[in-house]
């Protein structure tokens, strides 16, 4: 009897370890930065690997997919598990299909490289923006704090599988201190509903700069220009996202010495500048602006350290903003809803915190913002129809 026993657990033990040590998909695959001729499949593997990433045209045969490999410096990644792979030479508004392809790598030495298990995921479809492309329809959230099950209810109660973009403004986790955390927080989750075939954009948050893993945040969602903040046509919308930094000054003592946000806030109010007169701006039909803080602080805490970094975003970037036609501005921070009109701080142009236990839809057409906002209990907070400003 007892050999019998020790038998089946030994048994149940290898098929545990044979579980652990299959190799699949662990995290992915999300699109990140699609544009009219681009995008940016994203993926983890469960052991080091060689991965690509094979695409099509969607009315094309399989046969006439193409490889995509993410290089550098003349040589294909590889010995990994993070992949990052662009796929590049795509047609503006075309719908395309894609796999990945992965060769699992069990020994890697200079002249001889042992593969072990291959998988190939389902094929997804996308697709890359249309210039031509008039309104959409947006959601925004943040400040979900890990909270991955209120993040999946505010998007179904926002009827998500009807939106053509996907914006988190920042604060989606508490801190970045382990590697699993921006999966487990938002990534997986949006994978699941919709992030493989229609990509998000991540706005980053106070939260998400602290943290020991805090400087790997930006591998998360990578951009070809490196950069966290950006801005793109979205069609006939432009979409300007900032990186609001820390809201404490740099000296506070928590930062240990290890920030410098005003000069990076600084560099950023330099490209706003700019931004704000190139044809893709001017020419936009509509203009919204994503920040973590609220450009607006109405009844301002007295306490200069405390809020000193929330109220230097506001000095640099205000400014630059006023009288550039921007029809709306959304940001969480606060953890409480709340809806400026133009000319309660200074601003020309409506201002939106939401967050924590709320979300916005804004459903852009014929010249108006259809604007929504509802709470985790259903409730709707706001609902108005803003002009866009031309």
């Amino acid at each position: 009897m007892k050999r019998y026993l020790l038998t089946f657990l030994l048994g149940g033990l290898s098929l545990g370890l044979a579980a652990q040590q299959k190799f699949e998909l662990s995290h992915g695959p999300y699109l990140q930065e699609v544009t009219g001729d681009a995008a940016t499949v994203v993926f983890q593997t469960s052991a080091k690997a060689f991965s690509w990433v094979e695409v099509k045209p969607h009315e094309a045969g399989e046969e006439e997919s193409v490889r995509c490999h993410a290089t550098e410096d003349g040589l294909r990644m590889a010995w990994n598990t993070f992949n990052s792979i662009r796929l590049k030479g795509l047609e503006p508004g075309k719908s395309y299909d894609y796999r990945i392809v992965s060769k699992e790598m069990k020994d890697f030495q200079p002249y001889k490289v042992t593969f072990g298990d291959s998988i190939a995921t389902p094929w997804h479809t996308f697709s890359t923006l249309d210039p031509r492309r008039e309104g959409a329809s947006i959601f925004i959230t943040s400040d979900m704090h890990g909270d991955a099950a209120k993040l999946e209810k505010l998007l179904c109660l926002a009827d998500y599988k009807t939106c053509d973009a996907f914006f988190y403004a920042g604060d989606m986790m508490n801190y970045m201190d382990r590697p699993e955390l921006p999966f487990t927080s938002f990534i997986d989750l949006s994978v699941r509903l919709f992030a493989t075939s229609v990509p998000f954009e991540v706005v980053r948050g106070n939260h998400e700069t602290r943290g020991c893993l805090a400087r790997t945040f930006s591998s998360y969602f990578p951009k070809e220009d490196g950069k966290i903040y950006g801005a793109y046509r979205l069609g006939d919308i432009m979409v300007v996202m900032l990186d609001s930094g820390e809201d404490k000054a740099d000296s506070h003592p928590v930062y240990a010495g290890l920030t410098d946000y005003d000069a990076y806030r600084a560099e950023q109010a330099e490209w706003l500048k700019q931004l704000v007169q190139t044809p893709a701006y001017r020419d936009a039909r509509y203009r919204i602006v994503i920040s973590h803080f609220p450009l607006v602080m109405p009844q301002r805490n007295k306490d200069e350290q405390e809020w000193r970094g929330w109220e230097d975003a506001i000095r640099k970037f205000l400014p630059v903003l006023n009288g550039t036609g921007v029809d709306l501005l959304v940001s969480g921070h606060t953890h409480r809803y709340y809806y400026f009109e133009p000319g309660a701080d200074g601003n020309d142009f409506p201002v939106l915190v939401q967050g924590a236990y709320s979300a916005a839809r804004l459903d852009v057409k014929d010249g108006k913002i259809h604007l929504k906002v509802v709470d985790t209990d259903g409730k709707t907070l706001k609902e108005t129809v803003l002009d866009a400003n031309r």
